[in-house]
């Protein structure tokens, strides 16, 4: 009993550091094996099959995330309203709500799935793919789609353990499920020479194999969060709950998604170099954006924990520790990035278009790590008390509209890709401001005083 215990955090508890960083580092390994699966794909592409498919597996990155980033935020809805319950120790409300996570999560696959596949073709022609590699993308794509369902369900199974303080399974589970896709990549691409369908494959494998461990762990268990067959269902009240908190995260998600890949098709004009360099900075980049993810996403299950708990004073305590870690990390960040662009993009495709189109990307993007860093944070703690509504607000100004009046008044004046580099930072600092504001002064703050 001892060992199923200690793998679960209690975030309302104990020294307030130590409990966010134990947390966090699987987190962050998490993040790290996710970023690798696209990264493998595009590394091994780029180096086995050359710089077309490598940009159409790049191209596709953009578009997939948008259809799949608003439901993706009902995991995080399904999150905090866990999280709230195990604070609270509400074992009835805590089993429906695990049990309607789940059937949210094949729900909204099944959705995807059949939504993605069809209209692939039209999307893709939208957004102006070069030619050369239209037929890729569409299949790389269709592929993508096919996982679609054990991405939704590994990604609510895994919110399902980290608010309840267990951020170790979902990390142990994407082990196994990177080593699948890296094993099967290199076979697939590398040795068999089938390209995209073979990245697209292995990608998929490795999807079912997270969403089979994940869900078979929570089946087993014997703790109160226990998957039950008989729950898996739409319970009306936690769905109602999940869907307040959760469709919002999932709109601002979806907005930045939205925001991508309208600049993706500004992208795609400047031509396959242009796409195969910033699709290499975008997986670079997800590493070094991950560190600060993983310590927004631990102050979302502090926040809820200790909401739950009725625990506010070490509530504010928790934000400053937070920041400060943020803050740190991100300076270490800003300079991997900017002395080491080059070689770091030479990595997928020593091209040297692809190089310079990358690295001269990741330097400028790299300059606003450290706001995105503090954004993020402070949004985390203002979702994990049940307010997600104000941070998606927030995002719909800053990381939306705003980038979208910059880069359409100012492409057609300068009529460069450094416009769209630029824009990522500028939001990113205007975000953090008002996104302080709103966490010094915001009525959030009435459910916390």
């Amino acid at each position: 009993m001892s060992k199923k215990i200690s793998r679960n955090i209690n975030l309302t508890e104990g020294p307030i550091a130590e409990g966010i960083i134990r947390f966090a580092i699987p987190l962050l390994l998490t993040n790290f094996l996710q970023q690798l699966y696209n990264t493998a794909d595009l590394m091994i592409v780029g180096q086995f099959a050359g710089k077309n498919p490598m940009a159409a597996v790049g191209a596709t990155g953009p578009l997939s995330n948008l259809l799949i980033g608003l439901f993706l935020g009902l995991t995080t809805g399904a999150s905090v309203i866990i999280s709230l319950y195990y604070g609270s120790n509400d074992r009835a409300a805590l089993r429906k709500s695990v049990g309607c996570a789940y059937f949210l999560g094949l729900a909204s696959g099944l959705l995807i799935t059949i939504f993605g596949i069809l209209t692939t073709p039209f999307f893709l022609r939208v957004l102006d793919t070069p030619p050369e590699i239209m037929e890729d993308a569409i299949t790389y794509m269709r592929i993508f789609f096919l996982g679609t369902v054990p991405i939704l369900i590994y990604n609510m199974g895994a919110s399902i353990l980290r608010a309840t303080g267990d951020s170790k399974r979902p990390f142990n589970f994407l082990c196994v499920s990177a080593v699948v896709n890296i094993v099967l990549d290199l076979i697939f691409v590398g040795l068999f020479h089938m390209s995209v369908v073979g990245a697209g494959l292995a990608t998929l494998a490795s999807q079912i194999a997270s969403a089979v461990l994940v869900t078979y762990s929570l089946l087993k268990t014997d703790a109160s969060y226990k998957l039950r067959r008989e729950e898996i269902k739409p319970h009306k009240d936690e769905m109602k709950k999940i869907f307040e908190i959760g469709i919002p995260t999932g709109i601002q998600t979806s907005l930045l998604s939205f925001t991508n890949v309208i600049f993706q098709a500004k992208i795609n004009s400047f031509g396959s170099a242009a796409i195969a360099g910033i699709a290499a900075e975008g997986r670079i980049d997800g590493f070094l954006f991950m560190a600060l993810q993983a310590i927004a996403l631990a102050a979302t299950t502090f926040s809820g924990q200790n909401f739950g708990a009725r625990k506010f004073e070490r509530l504010r305590d928790g934000v400053k520790v937070s920041l400060i870690i943020v803050g740190a990390i991100s300076a270490v960040l800003s300079v991997i990035a900017i002395f080491f662009a080059e070689p770091l993009i030479a990595i997928f495709n020593s091209d040297p278009d692809v190089v310079k189109y990358g690295a001269d990307f990741l330097k400028i993007i790299s300059l606003g790590i450290w706001s995105f860093g503090l954004s993020e944070t402070l949004s985390g703690f203002i979702r994990g008390s049940g307010n997600a509504m104000g941070p998606m607000i927030i995002s719909l100004f800053s990381i939306c509209i705003l980038r979208l009046i910059i880069v359409y008044i100012a492409m057609p004046i300068f009529n460069s890709i450094r416009v769209i580099s630029v824009v990522y930072p500028v939001s990113y600092l205007i975000s953090f401001i008002i996104m302080a504001i709103y966490f010094k002064f915001g009525n959030w703050k009435k459910n916390v005083v």
